[in-house]
């Protein structure tokens, strides 16, 4: 707006003939003149708003070029894994479905995942980007957009009602599509994409507005590279993404009336390798697996997986059996759901054949459906099922309940009663209860029921908490002490420390009364961990929970050394090193004074890997520079190194001086100043004005 503005202004005094009239009124035409001009430089002075904002680029602009960059990917496309699960929650409303997807990404991979990102960032048209290095200015940009990115991702998940089909010319199978609003927002979050310790971290070489820029090379420039998953200090072999959001479908319905009792689950598999893939259903009485099949060789579009070749006849696929899957039935908010795991595993090097999943369910009963049985696994009557008082806890996992019971339509349910008190619960994962202050056991009666409500015999069992446990961190030593509940077998116990990243554990103990373990922390870095304990006694099931006990290992200050220093003319230049020895990021700050009280930040201080440089000016004529540098970790531990510089060189001309902070903000420095400027133009065109009406009135006189 404002150069449209200034450009007709322009138009029209370049234009414009001069008339006799305006020539002999000069002296106002130079007033005139004089006061546009100050017009110009005021406006020039001070850009107004729509200029600013015009210069930022539209949410519009950047929206369209991430989805051109991402539509069609996939998450492998995006974050190439190790391991990943997925958990797919159908919603009630058989239109949509909730999923929580973690992918682990280790060794080369986590390379190939930053090239794949920094390629994609330069893909969206936003600066920086495609010259081998992750810059944290770029980092903060693809934090920005990974949301939309995934939105327009392609789930290559379907969902059709309707008698079992293998989709062909007209059906598009992938028929998910993920969602992203205020209601339902998808969210993308990461560890160590950015590792904070790569050797090769450097200062950002191709410009940056933000002074503190660094970047990492996507693969490692040092040899002999070492991708050790048990240090404490992670490196850049590993990364964590978590993916949260909903997809939304259509297809589940026939007719315009819902199908419920047939329908299809259908995916592409093709380049999922190590995933694990659980569907849980809503509420459908008899609802299960009819035909599962694993389709092998279907020519891909590498573009956009969209070929769906010719459609084989259900039960006629050929496949390498690299898919499998169990179903088990689940109790969730009082109601018996029916849930699918699937393990994928997908051969690179035949890339890019294809390979898809069809699951063909059904309410339709079996032609023989047997009752379930419990197996030998499964405690006896009478024996203990411990549980932690920890809360609300489980006290039996779905991998359990699948281990002690068995039915020939999957896992069945294994429901409890009793345990007046105990608050008693399920989910998907199996059933809590919540024990009682105070409380040692209670009995419970047990039995496991299949899709068609046929059950096994009742068992009854005792819960019970079999011990009470404590502990402590002191130093580089973390105690927990076990004190058994009365009625319990001696046990035999092992104690682990855990933490996202670390592990560390105790070697078996036995555990038959109040017993003490000590465990090295030096394994562990700063911060609060877990103790898991696990363990088992004969009448007993096995035990394991991970306890929250409030303990923390202490930071160790980093330290900090000076190498060499000098004066430059008048300003000093300090270089040294340091380190951390739990391997926490580190930050060096340093302050300055003559000898006196007074003090105050100095210098402009840079590091590489772990050595660092201070630059500054001395204080002006002044007889000593005391100097002292601080190294601080995350955990705000710190210690510092004076250093005596001694006299300032030369004398008080020095344009780069230390000057004490003075309490006004830069902002508000250069607004007097711009201020000042203008008032400075206005007082001048006073005094013109003044000097022409006196020429004016000279020659009138």
């Amino acid at each position: 707006m404002f150069n449209s503005t200034l450009d007709v202004g322009r138009e029209s005094l370049f234009k414009r003939q001069p008339s006799p009239t305006h020539m002999r009124s000069s002296p106002r035409c130079n007033i005139l003149a004089i006061l546009l001009t100050v017009l110009m430089l005021t406006c020039l002075a001070q850009p107004t708003a729509e200029l600013s904002d015009e210069s930022e680029p539209s949410d519009a602009g950047r929206q369209s070029s991430v989805e051109a960059a991402c539509e069609g990917l996939t998450f492998e496309d995006m974050f190439n894994y190790t391991h990943a699960t997925f958990d797919i929650q159908m919603n009630d409303d058989w239109e949509s479905a909730y999923v929580q997807a973690v992918a682990w990404i280790n060794g080369t991979l986590a390379d190939q995942v930053r090239l794949d990102l920094e390629g994609l960032f330069a893909e969206t048209g936003l600066p920086g980007g495609g010259n081998g290095w992750l810059s944290s200015d770029e980092y903060q940009a693809i934090d920005s957009i990974a949301a939309e990115c995934v939105t327009q991702t392609n789930p290559r998940i379907g969902f059709r009602g309707g008698p079992p089909h293998r989709g062909g010319d007209g059906v598009n199978w992938y028929n998910a599509t993920w969602e992203n609003t205020d209601e339902t927002p998808l969210t993308v979050q990461e560890w160590n994409l950015m590792p904070m310790n790569h050797i090769d971290e450097r200062s950002c070489q191709q410009g940056s507005p933000n002074s503190d820029c660094v970047e990492i090379p996507n693969i490692p420039l040092s040899p002999g590279r070492d991708c050790d998953t048990t240090i404490n200090d992670p490196d850049e072999c590993r990364i964590i993404v978590w993916l949260n959001g909903t997809f939304v479908f259509e297809g589940m319905t026939l007719g315009g009336a819902a199908s419920y009792d047939e329908f299809t689950l259908a995916m592409n598999t093709s380049n999922m390798t190590n995933a694990d893939l659980a569907a849980t259903y809503p509420a459908v009485d008899g609802l299960r697996v009819g035909m599962f099949e694993e389709c092998d060789g279907r020519a891909i579009d590498a573009e956009n997986n969209d070929n769906q070749g010719t459609a084989p006849v259900p039960g006629t696929c050929t496949s390498d059996g690299t898919v499998s899957h169990e179903s088990r039935l689940v109790s969730i908010d009082g109601e018996t759901r029916l849930r699918v795991e699937t393990h994928v595993e997908y051969d690179m090097s035949i890339w890019p054949t294809g390979q898809d999943m069809f699951f063909d369910m059904t309410t339709e009963p079996p032609e023989i459906d047997d009752p379930p049985v419990w197996t030998a696994a499964a405690p006896e009557e009478g024996n203990i099922m411990p549980i932690a008082d920890d809360g609300v806890v489980h006290f039996l996992s779905t991998s359990q309940m699948g281990a002690w019971a068995t039915d020939d339509q999957g896992s069945p349910l294994i429901s409890c009663t009793g345990a007046q008190g105990w608050s008693m619960s399920s989910d998907a994962d199996g059933l809590s209860a919540d024990a009682p202050a105070g409380i040692d056991s209670t009995t419970v009666t047990c039995l496991a029921t299949d899709s068609a409500s046929q059950s096994t015999g009742e068992r009854n069992y005792t819960l019970q908490v079999p011990m009470r446990v404590s502990g402590t961190a002191n130093g580089g030593t973390a105690t927990v002490t076990m004190t058994p509940t009365a009625g319990m077998p001696s046990m035999n116990a092992v104690v682990t420390l855990v933490q996202e990243d670390a592990q560390t554990s105790s070697d078996a103990v036995t555990v038959d009364s109040e017993t003490v373990v000590s465990i090295d922390l030096s394994a562990m870095s700063p911060g609060p961990f877990m103790v898991r304990i696990s363990a088992d006694g004969n009448g007993m099931a096995d035990f394991s929970h991970t306890y929250d006990l409030g303990m923390s290992k202490a930071s160790s200050p980093p330290s900090i050394s000076i190498v060499n220093y000098e004066w430059i003319g008048e300003n000093y230049e300090i270089t040294g090193q340091f380190s951390d020895p739990d391997g926490d990021p580190v930050t060096i700050s340093a302050t300055i004074s003559d000898g006196t009280s007074n003090s105050y930040a100095w210098g402009t201080i840079q590091t590489s890997g772990n050595q660092w440089m201070a630059t500054g000016s001395g204080i002006p004529g002044a007889e000593a520079n005391s100097i002292v540098l601080t190294a601080c970790d995350n955990w705000n531990q710190c210690s510092s190194q004076a250093h005596e510089a001694g006299a300032t060189p030369g004398g008080d001309d020095d344009d780069d001086t230390v000057t004490p902070p003075s309490g006004e903000s830069d902002d508000e420095e250069e607004g007097l100043a711009v201020a000042g400027f203008v008032i400075a133009i206005i007082a001048l065109v006073f005094v013109v004005i003044i000097a022409i009406v006196a020429m004016v009135v000279m020659r009138r006189k």
